[in-house]
């Protein structure tokens, strides 16, 4: 790679948000690897997106952006961050050619997703060797995942979940950490997801002085397959049962605000828990904190031996 004075080329790697409803069938058809969704699904996105006045994802990530371009280039002047999606535009295969023809043929593309995953590095990686494939020059990518315990990202988490545990003014209040369920399948493929995102959980819950907490995952797939537990709802309830009528919930699974915190968490599982008598509440998402650049920027800058 590149000597440490050298502009960078820096690809931030996102799932990819719809702009509006319009693109909902094809961004699910992407989603589901090609399969067209039925009426009755782009339907209930539709309805969904309605719900929580559209994802804020994509201004989210053009701030994300902005911001850690500013810091990269205080460093190395002349860097450029792009961003690349996975699954929606600006694509992946069409970032990394464009890089190269901005003269970059060494770039460092991180997730935007903390956790080194099967399940959120291969579809990556994938799209990463299409853009290669697809670049009018020879270009190399180095692709650097695995953020989930830089201090920034769990400090945020602690210092927030402290904050607002105050707020609370409720002593036997409890804290929900949450993330996205994983398909079993990846699990038993030896995927170290469900590790890692524990880890996480552990490391915020030290840091935050917790007691009362509890791991849980959120947001299962519509799917016959089995997914990992165990669920929200039946942690929360169990709490509830123990006289925890205060709950709340840090979804430290997540970066940004999307549907799983704004539709998933905010609407179905709140309804859920007022019908059961729990005051719920929800820490805000870093989205684009400068703690989330902060532990970008380290991910974009560590030097080899530390990689």
């Amino acid at each position: 790679m590149s000597d440490g004075s050298a502009p960078l080329g820096v690809v931030l790697m996102g799932y990819g948000s719809p702009s509006g409803p319009d693109d909902l069938p094809a961004y699910l058809t992407e989603v589901l690897h090609g399969t067209a969704p039925s009426e009755e699904m782009v339907a209930e996105y539709v309805r969904r997106y309605e719900v929580i006045g559209g994802s804020p994802q994509n201004r989210i990530l053009a701030s994300v952006r902005e911001q850690l371009e500013r810091r990269i280039q205080r460093e190395r002047p002349g860097s450029r961050v792009y961003l690349g999606m996975k699954h929606w535009k600006p694509w992946l295969r069409d970032v990394i050619p464009a890089a190269t023809r901005d003269g970059f043929t060494e770039l460092v593309a991180v997730p935007l997703s903390p956790y080194d995953s099967l399940w959120i590095m291969e579809p990556y990686a994938a799209g990463v060797a299409e853009g290669v494939r697809a670049s009018p020059r020879p270009v190399t990518v180095d692709i650097r995942g695995g953020w989930s315990l830089d201090p920034s990202w769990i400090g945020y988490w602690a210092e927030e979940i402290r904050r607002s545990l105050a707020q609370t003014r409720d002593p036997r209040a409890v804290v929900i950490l949450s993330a996205h369920s994983l398909p079993q399948r990846f699990k038993d493929r030896g995927d170290p997801y469900p590790e890692l995102v524990r880890a996480t959980a552990e490391a915020v819950a030290a840091a935050a002085g917790l007691e009362r907490w509890s791991f849980t995952f959120q947001s299962p797939g519509n799917t016959t397959e089995p997914w990992l537990g165990p669920e929200i709802g039946d942690v929360m309830n169990d709490w509830k049962e123990k006289g925890a009528r205060t709950q709340l919930v840090a979804s430290t699974g997540f970066v940004f605000d999307h549907l799983e915190t704004l539709y998933d968490l905010d609407v179905v599982v709140r309804k859920a828990a007022t019908e059961n008598g729990i005051d719920y509440r929800r820490v805000p998402q870093p989205n684009d904190r400068p703690e989330v650049v902060a532990a970008l920027a380290r991910r974009v800058l560590a030097p080899a031996s530390a990689r």
